[in-house]
């Protein structure tokens, strides 16, 4: 099984809208919120969501964002992989795996040094599958719900 994957378009938000709600059973976004996102995420230099196809159905999808950093000699970017999923019909068939491995070649092709994730505790499956893939735990990863002000 050979997937297509490439970076998703404009044209590709129903897509990608149908592929999120399907990873947790959530709700699509309404049409207006998916475009103003997407034009967002467009403006943000070297950070792209890609679409998995298998005989050109979307199988699954996942973003990257390459960041420069100055905290190592010799090192100058390193990679962010988020929202991976895969439609909930095709699970444990392999797309992930093929998707991920993807994305750890596009980063080192664009010169990173590492690449990360965060994955909710509760996900010990995920956990698993990125520690097969050659993901270790490092560290503790945190966060700090905030309240935007508009």
């Amino acid at each position: 099984m050979t997937l297509d994957i490439r970076i998703a378009t404009r044209e590709d938000w129903s897509v990608l809208s149908k592929l999120y709600a399907d990873m947790d059973g959530e709700p699509s976004l309404p049409k207006d919120d998916l475009e103003k996102i997407f034009v967002q995420i467009a403006q943000v230099p070297n950070y792209h969501i890609y679409i998995a196809y298998l005989n050109q159905q979307p199988v699954g999808t996942f973003s990257l964002l390459y960041a420069p950093t100055m905290m190592h000699r010799g090192y100058h970017k390193f990679a962010v992989l988020d929202s991976v999923t895969v439609i909930s019909q095709m699970r444990g068939q392999g797309i992930g795996s093929q998707m991920v491995k993807a994305a750890i070649k596009l980063s080192a092709e664009a010169g990173c040094y590492k690449i990360m994730l965060s994955s909710n505790l509760k996900r010990s499956r995920a956990h698993q599958f990125y520690q097969s893939l050659g993901f270790e735990q490092h560290g503790w990863s945190f966060k700090c719900v905030l309240q935007p002000s508009l």
